[in-house]
């Protein structure tokens, strides 16, 4: 009896094995790159908080940051990330991930932690296999759909909340925060970085349409009319204040 249930255990295994093994290897064929050579992505860098955690920190200092991919060659993209500092320094880093599993190169030395993810993943699927990161939902920015995705982790005291959202198509992050608080001493740590310049798509510039100017204009001519005529009505009693003197 008790070999049989070792052997059904074994069995068991060896096709859960199976199974995990398939599920990364349909991800692999399956896992597209939506960048391609020659594309930039330029971003506003934040960083605030209490100056014992942030002064450790790899992005202090940093005003800018910009990543610019310089090779494709399957899942696997090689960029590279120029962060520019407010002492007026800068510094480039050369990284490679592969978007199929999240393996990457040189990463921990760059800027700002620039997470490049596959296309076109969808709502609820691991950013890599065996990632604790996944889009909450789809929502639309600046046109685009774009991924959301937002997790805390309580510790103890402490609670980090990470909000990201990156391009669906593409597979990059368009806006990341990251806020630590602790009970008792409020944020620790607010940092974010905003996408703000890229050659990869005409990036959305908010503008007033044709019948909100025809309003404003209307509104402006309406105002300085009014205050014309309370002045033309004020005038004359305005003078003949003076004319006792």
């Amino acid at each position: 009896m008790r070999r049989e249930f070792a052997l059904v255990g074994m069995i068991v295994l060896l096709v859960v094995s199976a199974f995990s093994v398939g599920l990364t290897l349909v991800r692999a064929q399956t896992a597209s790159v939506g960048v391609q050579v020659g594309n930039y992505f330029e971003y506003d860098v934040s960083l605030s908080g209490s100056q014992a955690q942030i002064v450790g920190l790899r992005a202090y200092g940093v005003t800018n940051a910009t990543a610019t991919v310089t090779d494709v060659t399957g899942s696997n993209v090689t960029y590279s990330l120029e962060g520019q500092y407010q002492n007026g320094t800068d510094k480039k880093t050369t990284v490679s991930v592969d978007v199929s599993t999240g393996e990457a190169e040189n990463k921990a030395n760059a800027a700002i932690n620039w997470n490049l993810v596959a296309a076109n993943l969808s709502v609820d699927e691991p950013t890599y296999p065996n990632s604790g990161s996944w889009a909450n939902e789809t929502v639309t920015m600046g046109g685009r759909p774009t991924d959301h995705s937002i997790q805390s982790n309580l510790t103890g005291a402490e609670n980090d909340t990470l909000d990201v959202y990156w391009d669906v198509a593409m597979g990059v992050p368009v806006n990341v925060s990251e806020v630590d608080t602790v009970t008792g001493e409020g944020v620790t740590l607010n940092m974010s970085y905003v996408l703000v310049a890229t050659n990869a798509w005409t990036m959305v510039v908010p503008e007033f349409s044709p019948n909100v100017m025809v309003i404003a204009m209307t509104t402006l001519v309406g105002v300085a009319g009014a205050a014309a005529l309370i002045r033309k009505k004020r005038t004359p009693t305005d003078t003949s204040r003076f004319e006792h003197f």
